[in-house]
C-alpha cells in the first residue's frame, strides 16, 4: 500500500487530502456549535445539512461534464482557495440575525466542493493502476477515519477549553495549505480522456444514458443511495445528544471517535476482504453491511450508557465505510474512463440527494415524535434494503449463469 505514495500525483493528492480532512473535522463540530447557539432545534440541524447537501447535489448534476474539459489541477486549486476564504467568514457570524449568512456560506462552500470530487477521482484513476485502486481507496478512507478520531478529539478539547469559532480559522488555514501542496501537482488534465468539443448538455445526456445502459453501474449507485439514506441517522444523533440527552457539544465531538475508528477498521478490512472474496462474495458482504447498519441505528437510539452508544456507532460506522469503499472501487472498475467524471458527479448527485432528503425528513420527524421512534423505521429500511440487495444479487448471478450457458465463449 505504501508503494502508492511513490507516485508523485497520488502522493500530493493524498497529502492535500489529509490536510483538508484535518480542517474539515474542526469546522464540522464548529458548524454544529454555531447552529446550536443560534437556534438549537432539530430542524435547524437538518436544515444545515440540507443547505450543505442540496447545492452539492444540484451542482454535481453538471460539474462532471464541465470538469471533463477543464484542467483538473487548476480546478482543485481554485476550489481550495475559494473554500478557504468562505470558511473563514463563519468566524464573523455572532447573532441569530445573520443565521441566513451561515446557510449561504454552507451553500457556497458545497457548490465549490462539487467540482473537487470528480476532478480528484479522475486524478486518482489516472495515477493509480486498476489493481491498486482498492488499496488507494482503502488508504484514503482509512486515513480519513483515523483523522476523524484524532481531530474530533482535539476539536472537542478546543471547544471545551476555548470557543468553537477558532475552528473555522483553522479550517481556512488547512484549505490554503492544501492549495500549496497541490501547486506542484503534475499535469493530469489529459490523463484519462481526450478533450471533446461536444456540447455540455449533450455530454450530460450521454452520461445519464451511459449509466442507464449499464445495469451494474446503476445498481451500485442505487445501493449507495440506500446506504446514504441510512447514514442520515447522524443528523438525528446531533439532536439526540445535544437536545434530548442534554449533553455538551464536546460529548458529541467525542462520539465521532468511534465513528472514525469504524472507518479505520473498514479501511483495513476492505482490502483483505477483496483479496479473499470473489465478486459474488463482496456483493453478499455489501448486503449484510446494510442489514448491520439498520440494526446498529436502532441500538444507537435505545442504549442509554454512553459507552454502549459509542459501541453501536462503531459497528454502524464500520458497516457504512466498508460498503462505501467497495462501492467506489466497483464504480472505478466498471466505468469507462471517458465517462468517469460524469459517472462520479451523477453518483454524488444521487447519493447526496438521498442523504440530504433523508436528513430533512429525519430531523423533522425526530422533533415531532422523538429520535428513538424514528430510528426504528430507519433501521427497518436498512434491513429491508440489505435483504433486497442480497436477493437481487442472487437473481443477477442466476441470470448471468443462464446467459453464459446459452452463449458460451
Amino acid at each position: 500500500m505504501m508503494t502508492l505514495l511513490q507516485h508523485p500525483i497520488f502522493r500530493r493528492l493524498y497529502a492535500a487530502h489529509i490536510v483538508h480532512i484535518i480542517g474539515n473535522e474542526f469546522t464540522f463540530i464548529a458548524v454544529v456549535g454555531l447552529l446550536h447557539d443560534l437556534s438549537g432545534s432539530g430542524l435547524s440541524f437538518a436544515a444545515g445539512t440540507v443547505f450543505r447537501m442540496v447545492p452539492y447535489v444540484l451542482t454535481s448534476l453538471f460539474s462532471g461534464a464541465l470538469v471533463e474539459n477543464w484542467d483538473k489541477r487548476r480546478v482543485m486549486l481554485i476550489v481550495n482557495l475559494l473554500r478557504g476564504i468562505l470558511v473563514s467568514l463563519f468566524f464573523l457570524i455572532t447573532s441569530v440575525t445573520y443565521l441566513w449568512i451561515a446557510f449561504l456560506l454552507l451553500i457556497l462552500v458545497n457548490i465549490c466542493s462539487a467540482f473537487f470530487q470528480p476532478a480528484m477521482q479522475v486524478a486518482i484513476v489516472s495515477s493509480v493502476e486498476e489493481r491498486d485502486r482498492l488499496a488507494a481507496n482503502s488508504l484514503l478512507q482509512g486515513t480519513t477515519s483515523f483523522l476523524i478520531i484524532v481531530c474530533q478529539g482535539i476539536a472537542a478539547v478546543l471547544v471545551y477549553l476555548f470557543s468553537y469559532r477558532y475552528n473555522f480559522l483553522l479550517d481556512a488555514a488547512c484549505y490554503l495549505l492544501s492549495l500549496f501542496i497541490l501547486l506542484r501537482l503534475p499535469p493530469i488534465a489529459e490523463a484519462v480522456a481526450h478533450k471533446t468539443g461536444t456540447h455540455f448538455f449533450a455530454r450530460l445526456q450521454e452520461g445519464f444514458r451511459y449509466i442507464g445502459g449499464n445495469r451494474r453501474i446503476g445498481q451500485v449507485i442505487l445501493y449507495q443511495m440506500a446506504e446514504r439514506a441510512c447514514a442520515a441517522y447522524y443528523i438525528m444523533l446531533m439532536f439526540y445528544v445535544l437536545q434530548e440527552r442534554g449533553e455538551g457539544l464536546y460529548v458529541f465531538g467525542l462520539l465521532d471517535i468511534p465513528l472514525g475508528l469504524g472507518g479505520v477498521i473498514a479501511g483495513i478490512a476492505a482490502g483483505r476482504l477483496a483479496e479473499r472474496l470473489n465478486e459474488q462474495g463482496i456483493s453478499r458482504f455489501q448486503g449484510w453491511a446494510l442489514i448491520a447498519m439498520g440494526l446498529s441505528i436502532v441500538a444507537v437510539f435505545h442504549i442509554k450508557p454512553l459507552l454502549g452508544l459509542a459501541v453501536a456507532i462503531l459497528f454502524c460506522s464500520f458497516a457504512s465505510f466498508s460498503s462505501s469503499i467497495l462501492s467506489v472501487t466497483k464504480l472505478q472498475k466498471l466505468a469507462d474512463p471517458a465517462f468517469l467524471a460524469r459517472v462520479f458527479s451523477i453518483r454524488e448527485m444521487a447519493t447526496m440527494g438521498a442523504f440530504s432528503a433523508s436528513c430533512l425528513v429525519l430531523g423533522f420527524c425526530a422533533e415531532q415524535v422523538g429520535s428513538a421512534a424514528v430510528s426504528v423505521w430507519l433501521g427497518l429500511f436498512g434491513v429491508v434494503a440489505g435483504v433486497f440487495w442480497l436477493w437481487s444479487r442472487k437473481q443477477l448471478h442466476r441470470l448471468e449463469e443462464q446467459e453464459s450457458s446459452v452463449h458460451p465463449e
